[in-house]
């Protein structure tokens, strides 16, 4: 009935905020969580410097620990400030080019591109730099043996579709079933912000991202870019 529609939106805009606050109150946990360690090791290296000052590997410990903490909030801004764009005409070979310049390829790993040639359309071609490197450094980290990473930018006429393949280990099912979930996915060493950041930008862009997986045979991510 008409008169029953205010009350059934204001339900939908109580739930939504409820669900919002639940989770950031989770990525709240999560993050201090992961603080919390790093931030420990400092003020123990801190209370024995105090005692042996002279001691180099004290020093080691806070430069190492700082800069795990600088890790741990970086990949939360990227998650937090995914949605956030600068749009410009630029090229997304390009994005994919700076997205590796920083990533350290293993001698044992070959990575390859396959690129149509695509003209320039509207991205934030560091947004989409930064998807390429979590995608491409997740296929690395799963092949610790080596292996092939191949990397496929098709033009659709409207869109462009991109593929990153590894013939690594694959995602376990209890992996995969919360893999888009903030700090829920986590590598050895990872904050498991990395996929949900990548979903966060690409679904900003107006574009929707996927995978494939198969334990011990490797993993296909695919996401598709709108040029409009």
């Amino acid at each position: 009935m008409p008169g029953d529609e205010p009350d059934e939106e204001k339900w939908l805009t109580e739930e939504f905020e409820r669900r919002l606050i639940e989770e950031m109150g989770d990525i709240s946990s999560e993050l201090a969580h992961d603080l919390r360690s790093p931030l420990q090791t400092i003020q123990n290296a801190i209370f024995l410097l105090e005692r042996s000052p002279e001691n180099p590997m004290f020093y080691t410990m806070i430069r190492e620990s700082l800069k795990q903490t600088t890790q741990i909030l970086d990949s939360f801004r990227d998650f937090y400030k995914g949605h956030v764009l600068k749009m410009v005409e630029a090229d997304i070979v390009k994005a994919y080019e700076l997205g590796i310049s920083e990533l350290e390829v293993p001698d044992d790993v070959e990575l390859t591109l396959e690129a149509d040639d695509v003209e320039r359309f509207s991205m934030d071609p560091t947004k989409l730099a930064l998807v390429f490197r979590k995608l491409i450094k997740n296929a690395l980290e799963a092949m610790p043996g080596g292996g092939v990473v191949r990397v496929g930018i098709k033009d659709r006429g409207d869109h462009v579709d991109v593929k990153i393949s590894d013939n690594g280990s694959g995602i376990p099912e209890e992996v995969v079933k919360v893999i888009y979930k903030p700090f829920m996915a986590k590598r050895k060493g990872g904050k498991g912000l990395g996929i949900p950041a990548c979903k966060r930008i690409v679904e900003a862009h107006g574009g929707t991202i996927g995978f494939e997986t198969s334990l011990g045979e490797g993993t296909i991510f695919t996401f598709t870019i709108p040029k409009g």
